[in-house]
């Protein structure tokens, strides 16, 4: 796994005398996150994450950091960064790069109702309509262009074939006219916040990008819509409900939903096989990436006609 930063208290206090944040009154260490290590602070003034990139180099933080700036822009729900005295919207600590966030109160739901379903929907729609900034990359981190990192380790192992195989379905089904738009791209339940019924944040916005929206729709559906290793209907239903309330999917777009949600689960799949077989081999996590290749498979399954039932009820 990789080496997550482990700061003092003292460390913490010169790091945050950068930021017109008020008197340091109590640090705690944040539960969770593969790509940073963050710390909660509470001063005289309010509640901020200061976060420390372990696996994002300076480059790729002040791609995000102006992400999170445009967003606010358009008031979308996220975090809303905390910029230095000096305007920068990062700082660094040794090889480092550090932010700092304003603290939302909210809590991640594993387990999404539809009421909760239906307002992240919505939400996806209109960060869909946010127009994608010029310096977007045009291609998604671990889509099928990332495949090959795989393919070129020449591993013997039997998700390996079953990624290939998986790679020329993709090839030859998926419509590249399909709709491009501002893609979040990691839209699983661990990155939403909720207070009750509420979404008020969408988080980790690294793997933004300009690509395909229903790759957007499709990896929202695998990372909030699986039940018991399997898709569940009602709950993409609901998910489909809420964003076709902005934006209506054309039957063309009905129809590759289906693949592109097929696409996302494998593109899932290959990022924690990578990650964690051949990246940072850890045996814990090792056979993770088989609850998405099994969504993978369990929606190439589905029959067409099964699968359109989702858009039977528009007022679910």
């Amino acid at each position: 796994m990789a080496d997550y930063t482990k700061l003092t208290t003292e460390e913490i206090k010169i790091l945050t005398t950068s930021y017109n944040i008020g008197k340091l009154v109590s640090i705690s260490p944040m539960p969770g996150g593969q790509a940073n290590s963050s710390f909660k602070l509470s001063t005289s003034e309010d509640d901020f994450i200061l976060s420390v990139c372990d696996e994002k180099n300076f480059i790729e933080i002040d791609y995000l950091t102006q992400m999170l700036v445009y967003l606010e822009l358009y008031d979308f729900p996220t975090s809303r960064l905390i910029k230095t005295r000096d305007k920068s919207c990062f700082i660094k600590y040794g090889n480092k790069p550090v932010f700092v966030k304003k603290y939302i109160e909210g809590e991640v739901s594993r387990t999404l109702n539809s009421s909760k379903l239906v307002r992240l929907g919505e939400v996806m729609a209109a960060l869909h309509a946010v127009p994608p900034l010029g310096i977007m990359p045009k291609r998604f981190p671990y889509g099928m262009e990332y495949f090959n990192t795989i393919f070129e380790t020449h591993m013997q192992n039997p998700y390996i074939d079953w990624l290939k195989q998986k790679n020329s379905f993709l090839k030859q089904s998926i419509d590249h006219e399909m709709d491009k738009g501002f893609v979040h791209g990691d839209l699983f339940w661990d990155n939403l916040l909720f207070l009750k019924d509420k979404l008020v944040a969408v988080l980790d916005f690294e793997e933004v990008c300009h690509y395909y929206k229903l790759f957007d729709l499709g990896m929202c559906a695998v990372g909030c819509c699986e039940k018991d290793g399997s898709f569940d209907m009602e709950k993409t239903a609901s998910l489909l409900n809420g964003y076709q309330r902005h934006f209506v999917l054309r039957q063309d777009e009905r129809k590759q939903l289906k693949i592109f949600i097929e696409y996302a689960a494998v593109a899932a799949s290959s990022w924690r096989f990578h990650q964690y077989n051949i990246k940072y081999p850890d045996h814990h996590l090792a056979q993770s990436y088989l609850t998405l290749s099994s969504l993978a498979d369990h929606i190439h399954g589905m029959g067409d006609n099964e699968f359109m039932a989702v858009f039977a009820n528009p007022d679910g």
